[in-house]
């Protein structure tokens, strides 16, 4: 076979896939938007007094997880990074 034979070039691109820790920290970046608005919850209780805000940190954890699982899941079945990219 030439050395730029499809099976070299995949064996190539096989080495850098990514793993299941590469995907949870793409999911926690990408949703670090999200992050950011719920940190105001801690200045909104101390200001109001409803209790209903800190547990809007339960509910933005839970849809985390959610996301992070379904990505990760999502991950088993692309073959290369670009998918994630667009």
């Amino acid at each position: 076979m030439s050395p730029t034979s499809p099976d070299t070039i995949s064996a190539t691109l096989a080495r850098g896939r990514l793993g299941i820790p590469a995907v949870v920290f793409f999911v926690i970046a990408a949703a670090a938007p999200l992050t950011v608005v719920a940190g105001g919850a801690t200045t909104g209780y101390a200001v109001t007094g409803v209790t209903g805000i800190p547990v809007a940190y339960l509910v933005v954890a839970a849809v985390l997880a959610l996301f992070a699982v379904g990505y990760v899941a999502m991950s088993r079945h692309i073959v290369n990074a670009g998918a994630f990219y667009t």
